[in-house]
């Protein structure tokens, strides 16, 4: 399993890919081996160290991984690969990609959040978020989200307001925070954390400062328990479970095919 990343154990995203390995480790009795780095100029290098390193299987998580997929995918033809949170640019035979709608969860969580805010402060109430990147992964939570809160305004007619903003990466748990305090300072009632550290930094600044929090990824009210008693939910992306019932299609058909070459020849 491959990252780009400083810590699997981010208590969202990296973490739930990482729970659902570990559950596919544990229930086939497998090998399996993790490699995470900040670097953004070796992805094709580290994918081709288990590529030639005797490994059946390769997971790379996040759309950064595209390119460096889709060059050994046809490289190496008889490896499986699986692409986490990203649609493979162009389909191949030997690459399955892994992508969620999130916009479900994150639409009915802008209406909730919307909802609290109002109830918070009636004046002026606004809600925040607190993204890593702008790119469709994380807009696919961002946008629906600030969708939720329009329609909580039309059919209630209220006028609750939002600020946001990016870190520019997913690691910067310092400017997450950063950006949380920011748009509290101007009014935001809760702050919606999209992206790894960069959302568990602006979860941690709203509880310091009192306020609410939408979660991401998973359940954060378990996952992040510093958190958890400002938290009134969570945009769960069930990785875990999307990951595990992958890799235990590939487990099947992988015994299937083993099972049909030990057959004797008639």
């Amino acid at each position: 399993m491959l990252a780009h990343g400083i810590t699997f154990d981010d208590l969202a995203f990296l973490q739930s890919c990482k729970a659902g390995l570990e559950r596919a480790i544990s229930h086939f009795d497998i090998v399996a081996e993790y490699d995470l780095d900040t670097l953004q100029d070796n992805y094709y290098e580290r994918i081709i160290g288990f590529a030639e390193g005797d490994f059946d299987l390769i997971v790379a998580i996040g759309f950064m991984w595209n390119d460096a997929v889709l060059q050994a995918a046809g490289e190496y033809p008889e490896i499986s690969f699986i692409l986490v949170d990203a649609e493979l640019s162009t389909p191949m035979s030997n690459v399955v990609s892994i992508v969620f709608d999130v916009d479900e969860a994150a639409y009915p969580l802008g209406y909730l959040s919307a909802c609290w805010a109002v109830a918070q402060d009636t004046a002026n109430p606004a809600v925040g978020y607190v993204g890593a990147m702008e790119i469709p992964q994380i807009m696919q939570f961002i946008q629906p989200y600030l969708n939720g809160v329009a329609r909580f305004n039309s059919e209630n007619g209220a006028s609750v307001a939002h600020h946001g903003g990016f870190t520019g990466n997913f690691v910067d748990y310092e400017g997450g925070g950063s950006i949380a305090d920011s748009i509290i300072a101007i009014g935001a009632d809760i702050i919606f954390g999209v992206g790894r550290q960069a959302g568990n930094g602006a979860l941690h600044t709203a509880k310091e400062l009192g306020k609410s929090g939408i979660g991401v990824d998973v359940d954060q009210f378990y996952s992040y328990p510093e958190v958890s008693d400002i938290l009134i939910s969570s945009a769960i992306k069930a990785l875990d479970n999307a990951l595990f019932a992958v890799i235990s299609s590939y487990m099947d058909d992988a015994l299937c095919r083993r099972n049909l070459r030990r057959q004797p020849r008639q």
